[in-house]
């Protein structure tokens, strides 16, 4: 039998973090990580490889190898059958057995295949798993792909569809309003318009009933609800995740909504010494603290720092009270990014709520050269004006902003402590400091909160 005092299960994100974290917090430990393959790729990076930006699939890889031979960690190759919680030890594939003494799983997730669709596994039709060795294959069968449907308009579907058309494909996108789980009507609109000026075809709530096939069963079309058709070289399928927590489940773990493992504060699973971070692990919503099936690299890395913080001891310097749903993308020169809650969610909520959307340019004066418009909205409730949501769009800088305004968020904070944010400002970085927009948009609000409390 192997023996670690750390032993984690997985190679994303999430594992990796675990395993630098605990290397740092605990130097006299022995850290394995037990994974699939050697080397992993870097999950948001994936949609360009379809694109100009990354010329092959080798480009998104990250060598987990090098990595843990840096930090001092040993990686084994293998993947983990079976958990035995009593005896503290796991069983790789290879029929090996690998003893612990404080456990983390970190098996992420795996793409959700849409049973509904006929013909789903048809040969043309794709998903995005984390896997190499998929990627390889539907990237060297999308180059010689022109037309091509994509199915579904949540982060990777968009990004996809858009880097397919900006390698000269013809891109159909199909599924709901454009990130509807992360953005308000008024800021999906300008994503919207950026997709159709790029000539991607958006089919708008339009339901997928079958993949159309030829006689040797390769994918020639899309055919939806209402009998309509879109013929097409392939299909890729990007109807999202699932948690990976069949190895979980079998085992015993206490499980969730989604199929998450259940854990606590400190990311604690019901079993003595296991720990569960990442994908794999229930997620409770910041603001509403109800469990949501979102699944981000950066929450799932925070996490990881939480549970190794609380490895040996509980450290209540820190702990994990909600993920802040925090997002960002770029669709071609435009950025946009969210977190916290919407206004249309928080409405579902009963969340009382005022909110204020303003628009500037985000240099100063607006015409200086790259100078782009920037709108962002603010949502705060309405009985204390702790800010609960923002949502950003504009140019490049936007991917700090939204940080900042997660922060803004995790910390509490108010529209009335932004009114004083003191923030550096330049003509050719930043909106001006009559203008800054995080603090209009906190203005309008408490102004309007004055208001009605003064009534």
């Amino acid at each position: 039998m192997h023996y670690s005092d750390i032993l984690i299960i997985g190679g994303g994100p999430a594992a990796m973090v675990a395993a630098g974290t605990a290397r740092q917090y605990y130097p006299e430990k022995s850290v394995t990580v037990l994974k699939k393959t050697k080397d992993s790729l870097v999950p948001c990076g994936i949609p360009y490889v379809f694109g100009p930006l990354l010329q092959s699939v080798e480009d998104d890889m990250i060598p987990c190898g090098e990595m843990a031979a840096k930090m001092g960690t040993t990686l084994i190759v293998e993947e983990v059958v079976d958990i035995d919680f009593e005896a503290k030890s796991v069983m790789g594939k290879s029929g090996e057995t690998y003893g612990y003494d404080k456990l983390i799983i970190a098996t992420g997730s795996v793409p959700k295949i849409p049973h509904q669709i006929e013909n789903h596994d048809a040969d043309g039709v794709f998903f995005v798993p984390k896997e190499p060795d998929y990627i390889r294959r539907m990237h060297e069968a999308v180059e010689k792909m022109k037309k091509i449907v994509v199915v579904g308009t949540g982060f990777i579907g968009i990004e996809i569809a858009n880097e397919l058309c900006d390698a000269g494909k013809d891109v159909a996108l199909v599924g709901s309003r454009l990130l509807k789980h992360s953005f308000d009507s008024e800021m999906s609109a300008f994503m919207e318009e950026i997709v159709k000026r790029k000539g991607i075809r958006h089919y708008l709530d339009r339901r997928t009933c079958k993949i159309e096939t030829d006689k040797n069963g390769r994918a020639v079309g899309v055919l939806f609800e209402d009998g309509e058709k879109v013929a097409c070289d392939g299909v890729i399928l990007a109807t999202g995740y699932r948690p990976n927590t069949e190895l979980a489940r079998r085992t015993g773990l206490s499980m969730r909504q989604f199929d998450t493992i259940y854990v606590d504060e400190y990311m604690r699973t019901t079993r003595p010494d296991v720990f569960a971070v990442g994908d794999c692990a229930e997620k409770r919503h910041f603001i509403t603290k109800r469990g949501i099936p979102v699944m981000l690299a950066s929450t799932a890395t925070a996490e990881a720092r939480i549970a190794v913080t609380n490895l040996y001891s509980i450290n209540l310097v820190k702990s994990f009270s909600g993920t802040i749903a925090i997002f960002s993308t770029v669709i071609g020169d435009t950025c946009f990014g969210s977190a916290g809650i919407t206004e249309e969610d928080a409405k579902k909520e009963k969340i009382s709520i005022l909110s204020s959307f303003v628009t500037v340019p985000d240099k100063h004066p607006a015409r200086l050269p790259g100078s782009h418009k920037q709108a962002l909205k603010l949502t705060a409730s309405r009985s204390t004006g702790q800010v609960i949501g923002a949502q950003v769009v504009g140019g490049i800088d936007i991917g700090e902003m939204i940080n900042m305004l997660g922060t803004i968020i995790e910390n509490r904070m108010t529209v009335f402590d932004l009114l004083g944010l003191q923030v550096a400002t330049h003509p050719l970085l930043t909106s001006a400091p009559t203008t800054y927009p995080i603090v209009v948009a906190a203005q309008n609000i408490a102004s309007r909160f004055i208001g009605e409390k003064g009534q």
